[in-house]
């Protein structure tokens, strides 16, 4: 069961842990780096199935590798990877330090219990849902199967146990009317950021960076509601129902006014003196000519790791390093399934690369 509430504390004692975050630290350094990327951007599949197996997603890829094969066994690796690598640090932490690293792993339950939304919406393959689930969060694996084997979407939100449907009443009709998931989504990452943002309150001044990156987040994931619904002509009111609020009225206020912006070359304007303003400029020229957003977007994902860079770099022995890393493992993960699928399908270095996100 997914459990969002905040615990009621006054304040948690993050204290200090040499050894977590010297293991992290550690943990860090395998991460690829841009020239890995490019090295594998020119490898054959093989080569790249052989390259991981060389490198720290080796016990994975032995472990699997009996079983599985190909791009299959690849993004399984990647997945339990991925999870075993947060699973390590709840494991090397303090009960306190603990309760932060899971609040941040949540995400990764939503993004899980999203897969499995989808899945059922589109009728999708069970196997290929279940190639996609990390199992990286609090959920265990054995939990999300159990929710794939629910007859329908409302059993699935029923079994997460989230304010027992209520949160989701609209958004059910709305299912039903409009034959779209997009109002169970936003639901479910709102819920998610709102009660992490609650989180970030009871945190001592250690925590500062973080509860600075996740408003940075927040806001990045806003724009990129924007864009996306500006493009598909959706109404201001329904753009603004879809806001993720951060209860600051001067972010909230900024946000919210941007919605009215009556078309993208109108928000990219309105954008200009911040520092979103060459990202907007680039992003728009390239939608103007190919009528796609993703240079755009991917820019700004670029431009959230940055911000995870400093959390990293910035206070070395605290918390900043540890949800600083999390981040970074997640976005290597991506930009592997990016390459892996990209060889998949025949796609062109170049535009693989513009995909990816690295330092």
């Amino acid at each position: 069961m997914l459990k969002l509430e905040v615990q009621k504390l006054e304040k948690i004692n993050l204290g200090f842990y040499p050894y977590t975050y010297v293991r992290t630290v550690v943990m860090r350094s395998l991460l690829f780096k841009r020239e890995d990327y490019h090295k594998m951007l020119k490898m054959s599949f093989s080569e790249i199935a052989k390259f991981l197996q060389e490198s720290h997603y080796r016990k994975e890829i032995n472990e699997l590798g009996a079983a599985y094969s190909g791009a299959y066994l690849l993004e399984l690796a990647l997945n339990r990877n991925l999870a075993g690598s947060f699973k390590k640090l709840m494991r090397v932490s303090s009960y306190e330090l603990g309760l932060l690293i899971r609040e941040y792993a949540k995400r990764k339950d939503i993004d899980d219990i999203k897969t499995i939304l989808r899945g059922k919406f589109t009728n999708a393959d069970e196997k290929e849902i279940i190639n996609s689930l990390t199992a990286a969060g609090t959920l265990s694996y054995d939990f999300l199967l159990s929710l794939l084997k629910k007859e329908s979407i409302e059993e699935v939100l029923k079994c997460i146990k989230m304010n027992d449907l209520a949160l989701f009443r609209d958004e059910l009709k709305n299912l039903k009317e409009t034959n779209t998931l997009s109002g169970i989504e936003n639901s479910l990452d709102k819920y998610y950021y709102t009660h992490l943002l609650k989180f970030s309150e009871i945190l001592p001044k250690e925590g500062a960076l973080f509860k600075n990156f996740l408003l940075k987040e927040i806001e990045v994931l806003n724009l990129l509601t924007l864009l996306r619904l500006k493009k598909a002509d959706f109404d201001n009111k329904i753009i603004k129902d879809f806001l993720i609020l951060t209860g600051s009225k001067k972010k909230d206020s900024k946000i919210v006014g941007l919605a009215n912006a009556q078309n993208l070359e109108e928000l990219s304007k309105s954008l200009s003196k911040t520092e979103y303003k060459g990202i907007f400029a680039k992003g728009i020229e390239e939608f103007s000519k190919s009528g796609s957003l993703i240079m755009l977007e991917t820019e700004l994902y670029k431009h959230l790791l940055k911000q995870s860079i400093l959390l990293l770099h910035q206070h070395l022995l605290s918390v900043d390093v540890i949800l600083g890393y999390m981040f970074a493992k997640d976005i290597e993960v991506r930009n592997l399934r990016i390459i892996i699928k990209g060889k998949q399908l025949g796609l062109s270095e170049q535009f693989m690369e513009s995909q990816l996100i690295y330092e």
